[in-house]
């Protein structure tokens, strides 16, 4: 399982290069590093952005994300909510509004040189930012932080002894999980209100994805879903499944046991399906289809039988998959969703990827930027 590994930070203020025009109010959001809490990268509200229109993309405005030289962190993938965008960066955190680009706040760790990127999640008018150390490898720490969105200054602050590698937000909870030589593994649950543990799984590991209130957690070799405000089992499986997504009406978990994918009903644990040799951690679901991305090769699969309905050879390795407005964006040219084909666009857009509010924005190479038609 990849470690996700985070950092978090102190409230400074901000210094950053702003360049281009302005667009029109983005009110939408994505305010999970999947869109949803299901990590299902699907925004079913974007409708402005489509085949008609992505050939006219223009830049609206693009700022330089702050750098530190020695900084182990980077620049991850933004969240936008509540008319801003909120972007990790070399020095820690830092809000713009999404319609102009123009600098709301900055938020810095207390050791850039010992933080790694944090993963972002927005509950309502609080950001959670939740990462780790890097310069210790047998005794990592961890850190959560919850920011007031308007200002970016701490509302609490809770640092774990054990390294964060999953993180999900849903329900008003913080699900995180983490493990080291030093440390005891575990599945911990924060109230995002205030911080306070709600509850504690020992012995389990844990997943960044959540079906309506519910994650998947493991101990041995069995799977369990439990709720993210109690904890309390729903069920549990001889299986060890690693939840990489979940369909966007939360019915069913996508899982993989190491090489193959499977479909589970998100209420019993029942297989619907498997798909040998399809294990991806690269996931994107509209409910209809299952986007996987497979090095240089993106393809989709039918949400109801795990068939291969069409694949599409990429001049570049594939990134991860992201459905709205009718397109399949991949890290490189965008496709139809529904038969694979290259849509006409005026060159390939690069980067980590964000289509939300008639906006795309991107982050590449230490640059945020807003297209819009």
């Amino acid at each position: 399982m990849t470690a996700l590994r985070r950092t978090l930070c102190i409230a400074v203020v901000f210094a950053v290069g702003l360049s281009g025009g302005s667009a029109a109010a983005a009110p939408a959001g994505w305010d999970h590093p999947g869109y949803d809490a299901e990590d299902s990268y699907y925004n079913p509200g974007e409708s402005v952005i489509n085949a008609n229109t992505i050939a006219k993309l223009t830049k609206r405005w693009s700022v330089t994300l702050r750098k530190h030289e020695g900084s182990c962190g980077g620049f991850g993938a933004p969240i936008v909510t509540g008319g801003r965008v909120v972007a990790t960066d070399q020095l820690g955190i830092s809000a713009y509004q999404a319609s102009t680009g123009a600098p709301a706040w900055s938020f810095n760790w207390p050791d850039p040189g010992d933080a790694d990127t944090a993963v972002l999640a927005a509950s309502g008018s609080t950001v959670i930012a939740a990462n780790g150390d890097c310069n210790s490898n047998s005794d990592p720490d961890g850190s959560l932080r919850a920011l007031d969105l308007t200002t970016g200054k701490v509302r609490w602050w809770v640092d774990s002894d054990m390294p964060i590698y999953t993180v999900v937000v849903d329900k008003g909870m913080v699900v995180v999980s983490g493990e080291s030589p030093s440390d005891e593994q575990a599945v911990v649950a924060y109230r995002v209100a205030d911080g306070k543990q709600a509850w504690r799984k020992v012995d389990y590991e844990g997943s960044s994805v959540s079906a309506n209130g519910y994650v998947l957690v493991n101990k041995g070799n069995t799977t369990s879903a439990v709720s993210v405000t109690t904890g309390a089992p729903l069920w549990t499986k001889p299986s060890l499944w690693q939840a990489k997504a979940a369909t966007p009406n939360a019915d069913r978990f996508l899982v993989t046991n190491g090489t193959a994918m499977s479909a589970i009903k998100a209420t019993t644990g029942a297989v619907l399906w498997t798909a040998p040799n399809k294990a991806s951690d690269l996931l994107a679901t509209d409910g209809r289809r299952i986007y996987r991305m497979d090095d240089h090769t993106a393809e989709a699969l039918d949400i109801n039988s795990g068939r291969t309905l069409w694949s599409r050879a990429l001049p570049a390795e594939g990134a991860q998959p992201i459905r709205a407005g009718g397109l399949l964006y991949t890290g490189g040219p965008v496709l139809s969703p529904t038969s694979g084909a290259v849509l006409n666009q005026a060159k390939p857009l690069a980067g980590r990827q964000i289509p939300t509010g008639g906006h795309l924005y991107t982050v590449k190479e230490g640059t945020l930027s807003n297209f819009a038609p």
